[in-house]
Protein backbone atom coordinates (compact mmCIF):
# COMPACT_ATOMS: atom_id res chain seq x y z
CA UNK A 1 0.00 0.00 0.00
CA UNK A 2 1.37 3.21 -0.96
CA UNK A 3 0.19 6.34 0.69
CA UNK A 4 -1.23 8.89 -1.70
CA UNK A 5 -2.27 11.81 0.26
CA UNK A 6 0.51 14.05 0.51
CA UNK A 7 -0.01 14.02 4.45
CA UNK A 8 1.18 10.33 4.16
CA UNK A 9 -2.15 8.81 4.69
CA UNK A 10 -4.88 6.92 3.66
CA UNK A 11 -8.25 5.08 3.91
CA UNK A 12 -10.03 1.80 2.73
CA UNK A 13 -13.78 0.41 3.00
CA UNK A 14 -14.48 -2.60 1.93
CA UNK A 15 -17.84 -4.41 2.23
CA UNK A 16 -17.93 -7.57 0.23
CA UNK A 17 -19.29 -10.92 2.00
CA UNK A 18 -16.75 -12.88 0.31
CA UNK A 19 -13.84 -10.70 1.14
CA UNK A 20 -10.13 -12.92 1.52
CA UNK A 21 -6.67 -11.45 0.84
CA UNK A 22 -3.60 -13.42 -0.12
CA UNK A 23 -0.54 -12.70 1.70
CA UNK A 24 0.94 -9.63 1.68
CA UNK A 25 2.65 -6.71 3.93
CA UNK A 26 2.38 -2.49 3.75
CA UNK A 27 5.09 -0.30 3.60
CA UNK A 28 2.94 1.66 6.07
CA UNK A 29 1.24 0.31 9.12
CA UNK A 30 -2.20 -0.44 8.56
CA UNK A 31 -4.82 0.12 11.48
CA UNK A 32 -8.05 -2.59 10.68
CA UNK A 33 -11.28 -2.08 12.00
CA UNK A 34 -14.26 -3.96 11.61
CA UNK A 35 -17.64 -2.49 11.27
CA UNK A 36 -19.82 -4.77 10.60
CA UNK A 37 -19.52 -9.36 11.46
CA UNK A 38 -16.88 -10.80 12.30
CA UNK A 39 -13.07 -11.36 10.81
CA UNK A 40 -10.59 -13.75 11.10
CA UNK A 41 -6.84 -12.90 10.83
CA UNK A 42 -3.69 -14.71 10.37
CA UNK A 43 0.45 -13.09 10.88
CA UNK A 44 3.63 -14.10 9.92
CA UNK A 45 4.53 -16.72 12.63
CA UNK A 46 1.23 -17.35 14.09
CA UNK A 47 -0.06 -20.89 14.80
CA UNK A 48 -3.40 -20.39 13.41
CA UNK A 49 -6.00 -17.62 12.55
CA UNK A 50 -8.04 -15.43 15.35
CA UNK A 51 -11.43 -13.75 14.92
CA UNK A 52 -11.93 -9.92 15.53
CA UNK A 53 -15.32 -8.12 15.44
CA UNK A 54 -16.47 -4.74 15.76
CA UNK A 55 -15.27 -2.70 18.71
CA UNK A 56 -11.85 -4.17 18.64
CA UNK A 57 -8.69 -3.38 16.20
CA UNK A 58 -5.80 -4.79 14.64
CA UNK A 59 -2.32 -2.78 13.86
CA UNK A 60 -0.01 -4.27 11.69
CA UNK A 61 3.50 -2.35 11.91
CA UNK A 62 5.36 -1.99 7.92
CA UNK A 63 6.52 -5.21 6.21
CA UNK A 64 4.81 -7.82 8.33
CA UNK A 65 3.01 -10.11 6.15
CA UNK A 66 -0.55 -11.16 7.10
CA UNK A 67 -3.98 -11.95 5.39
CA UNK A 68 -7.75 -11.69 6.58
CA UNK A 69 -10.96 -12.72 5.48
CA UNK A 70 -14.73 -12.01 6.48
CA UNK A 71 -16.08 -14.78 8.53
CA UNK A 72 -20.27 -12.91 8.22
CA UNK A 73 -21.61 -12.72 4.85
CA UNK A 74 -23.01 -9.02 6.47
CA UNK A 75 -19.59 -7.86 6.11
CA UNK A 76 -17.84 -4.17 6.35
CA UNK A 77 -14.52 -2.71 7.72
CA UNK A 78 -12.33 0.42 7.25
CA UNK A 79 -8.58 0.42 6.75
CA UNK A 80 -6.32 3.35 7.58
CA UNK A 81 -2.90 3.72 6.64
CA UNK A 82 -0.08 5.81 7.97
CA UNK A 83 3.27 6.21 8.89
CA UNK A 84 4.45 3.90 12.30
CA UNK A 85 4.72 7.00 13.55
CA UNK A 86 1.39 8.07 13.81
CA UNK A 87 0.14 4.86 15.58
CA UNK A 88 3.18 4.83 18.25
CA UNK A 89 0.75 4.57 21.33
CA UNK A 90 -1.09 1.20 19.37
CA UNK A 91 2.40 -0.44 18.86
CA UNK A 92 4.16 -1.69 22.18
CA UNK A 93 8.07 -2.11 21.81
CA UNK A 94 9.34 -4.58 20.10
CA UNK A 95 5.82 -5.97 18.71
CA UNK A 96 5.19 -6.29 14.98
CA UNK A 97 1.18 -6.46 15.21
CA UNK A 98 -1.61 -5.66 18.31
CA UNK A 99 -5.07 -6.22 18.65
CA UNK A 100 -6.80 -3.67 21.07
CA UNK A 101 -10.13 -2.65 21.95
CA UNK A 102 -11.08 0.97 20.74
CA UNK A 103 -11.31 3.73 23.08
CA UNK A 104 -14.50 5.32 23.47
CA UNK A 105 -13.97 8.45 21.46
CA UNK A 106 -12.83 5.82 18.31
CA UNK A 107 -16.40 4.37 18.55
CA UNK A 108 -18.48 7.55 18.73
CA UNK A 109 -16.37 8.87 15.40
CA UNK A 110 -16.50 5.51 13.90
CA UNK A 111 -20.89 5.11 14.38
CA UNK A 112 -20.85 8.51 12.90
CA UNK A 113 -18.61 7.92 9.76
CA UNK A 114 -20.82 4.83 9.42
CA UNK A 115 -23.78 6.64 8.61
CA UNK A 116 -22.04 8.93 5.86
CA UNK A 117 -21.64 7.93 2.55
CA UNK A 118 -17.94 6.48 1.01
CA UNK A 119 -16.29 9.55 -0.58
CA UNK A 120 -18.14 12.17 0.65
CA UNK A 121 -16.29 15.49 2.18
CA UNK A 122 -18.07 14.34 5.61
CA UNK A 123 -16.49 11.00 5.46
CA UNK A 124 -12.99 11.65 4.41
CA UNK A 125 -13.19 14.35 7.47
CA UNK A 126 -14.29 11.68 9.94
CA UNK A 127 -11.10 9.60 8.78
CA UNK A 128 -9.17 12.12 9.07
CA UNK A 129 -10.31 12.74 12.96
CA UNK A 130 -10.18 8.62 13.27
CA UNK A 131 -6.75 9.15 12.66
CA UNK A 132 -5.75 11.78 14.86
CA UNK A 133 -7.68 9.94 16.84
CA UNK A 134 -4.90 7.46 17.27
CA UNK A 135 -2.58 10.26 18.14
CA UNK A 136 -4.00 11.52 21.32
CA UNK A 137 -5.42 8.17 22.65
CA UNK A 138 -4.67 4.39 23.71
CA UNK A 139 -5.99 1.47 23.20
CA UNK A 140 -7.81 -0.90 25.75
CA UNK A 141 -5.95 -4.13 26.26
CA UNK A 142 -7.87 -6.78 24.55
CA UNK A 143 -8.21 -10.38 25.71
CA UNK A 144 -5.25 -12.32 24.92
CA UNK A 145 -7.21 -15.77 24.30
CA UNK A 146 -7.25 -15.51 20.41
CA UNK A 147 -6.94 -19.66 20.23
CA UNK A 148 -10.07 -19.99 22.52
CA UNK A 149 -11.84 -17.49 21.10
CA UNK A 150 -11.17 -18.99 17.63
CA UNK A 151 -12.22 -22.71 19.14
CA UNK A 152 -15.49 -20.72 20.44
CA UNK A 153 -16.22 -19.07 16.53
CA UNK A 154 -15.91 -22.32 15.34
CA UNK A 155 -18.63 -23.93 18.04
CA UNK A 156 -20.74 -21.14 17.36
CA UNK A 157 -20.66 -21.56 14.01
CA UNK A 158 -21.78 -25.41 14.16
CA UNK A 159 -24.72 -24.43 16.27
CA UNK A 160 -26.35 -21.83 13.66
CA UNK A 161 -26.02 -24.53 11.06
CA UNK A 162 -27.36 -28.20 12.30
CA UNK A 163 -28.86 -28.85 9.59
CA UNK A 164 -26.04 -29.24 7.54
CA UNK A 165 -23.29 -31.67 6.48
CA UNK A 166 -20.13 -30.43 8.13
CA UNK A 167 -17.07 -32.29 6.65
CA UNK A 168 -13.88 -31.64 8.62
CA UNK A 169 -11.51 -30.82 5.90
CA UNK A 170 -13.79 -28.39 4.56
CA UNK A 171 -14.73 -26.52 7.84
CA UNK A 172 -11.05 -26.23 8.90
CA UNK A 173 -10.52 -24.73 4.93
CA UNK A 174 -13.38 -22.31 5.80
CA UNK A 175 -10.97 -21.06 9.10
CA UNK A 176 -7.81 -20.86 7.29
CA UNK A 177 -6.50 -24.03 8.82
CA UNK A 178 -5.51 -27.53 8.46
CA UNK A 179 -7.24 -30.11 10.23
CA UNK A 180 -5.34 -31.34 12.75
CA UNK A 181 -4.79 -27.41 13.72
CA UNK A 182 -8.40 -27.60 13.57
CA UNK A 183 -9.06 -30.70 15.75
CA UNK A 184 -6.22 -30.04 18.13
CA UNK A 185 -7.16 -26.02 18.97
CA UNK A 186 -11.27 -27.02 19.02
CA UNK A 187 -10.53 -30.07 21.87
CA UNK A 188 -7.93 -27.69 23.60
CA UNK A 189 -10.93 -24.92 24.35
CA UNK A 190 -13.73 -26.40 24.16
CA UNK A 191 -13.05 -29.98 25.97
CA UNK A 192 -14.21 -32.04 23.24
CA UNK A 193 -14.00 -33.80 19.78
CA UNK A 194 -15.82 -31.42 16.84
CA UNK A 195 -17.60 -34.82 16.16
CA UNK A 196 -19.20 -35.21 19.76
CA UNK A 197 -19.58 -31.56 20.24
CA UNK A 198 -21.44 -31.42 16.88
CA UNK A 199 -23.70 -34.88 17.95
CA UNK A 200 -24.47 -33.45 21.59
CA UNK A 201 -25.97 -30.66 19.91
CA UNK A 202 -27.53 -32.23 17.46
CA UNK A 203 -29.65 -34.43 20.28
CA UNK A 204 -30.44 -31.64 22.33
CA UNK A 205 -31.78 -29.70 19.13
CA UNK A 206 -34.00 -33.25 18.27
CA UNK A 207 -34.70 -33.49 21.74
CA UNK A 208 -36.34 -30.17 21.82
CA UNK A 209 -38.10 -30.49 18.58
CA UNK A 210 -39.54 -34.18 19.48
CA UNK A 211 -41.01 -32.66 23.19
CA UNK A 212 -42.77 -30.11 21.22
CA UNK A 213 -44.72 -32.93 19.34
CA UNK A 214 -42.28 -33.24 15.30
CA UNK A 215 -42.30 -36.52 14.40
CA UNK A 216 -38.59 -38.24 14.97
CA UNK A 217 -38.08 -38.58 11.16
CA UNK A 218 -38.83 -34.65 10.79
CA UNK A 219 -36.39 -33.97 13.90
CA UNK A 220 -33.63 -36.08 12.54
CA UNK A 221 -33.66 -34.12 9.29
CA UNK A 222 -33.97 -30.85 11.20
CA UNK A 223 -30.61 -31.57 12.54
CA UNK A 224 -29.26 -32.58 9.57
CA UNK A 225 -29.09 -36.43 9.84
CA UNK A 226 -30.51 -38.94 6.95
CA UNK A 227 -32.46 -41.30 9.14
CA UNK A 228 -33.98 -41.98 12.40
CA UNK A 229 -32.20 -44.79 13.38
CA UNK A 230 -28.83 -42.16 12.88
CA UNK A 231 -30.46 -40.50 15.58
CA UNK A 232 -31.33 -43.11 17.48
CA UNK A 233 -27.85 -44.27 18.00
CA UNK A 234 -26.85 -40.23 19.02
CA UNK A 235 -29.41 -40.18 21.38
CA UNK A 236 -28.51 -43.51 22.96
CA UNK A 237 -24.69 -42.52 23.15
CA UNK A 238 -25.26 -39.04 24.49
CA UNK A 239 -28.83 -39.02 25.97
CA UNK A 240 -28.61 -42.58 27.28
CA UNK A 241 -32.50 -43.38 25.75
CA UNK A 242 -34.32 -43.36 22.56
CA UNK A 243 -35.26 -40.89 20.38
CA UNK A 244 -39.19 -41.36 21.41
CA UNK A 245 -38.57 -40.84 25.19
CA UNK A 246 -38.09 -37.07 25.00
CA UNK A 247 -41.97 -36.86 24.03
CA UNK A 248 -42.00 -37.43 27.76
CA UNK A 249 -39.67 -34.55 28.47
CA UNK A 250 -36.42 -37.37 29.44
CA UNK A 251 -33.16 -35.22 29.61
Amino acid sequence: MDLPHKDDWSTATVAEPDYVTEWHSHDCAMLLLPRQGAMLFELEGQYAPSPMRPGEALLVAPGIGHRTRAFDAAHRHLVLYASAMRFRHWLPARRSWHLALLPAGMLTLLSYRDSLQDGTTRAILAERLLLEETLETRPEPAPAQHGAALAQTIASHLAARLDEAHQLDELAARFGLSRRQMTRLFRRHIGTSITDHLARLRVEEAARRIEAGQGVLAAANGVGLASPSHLARLFRRHAGHSPAMARSGAP
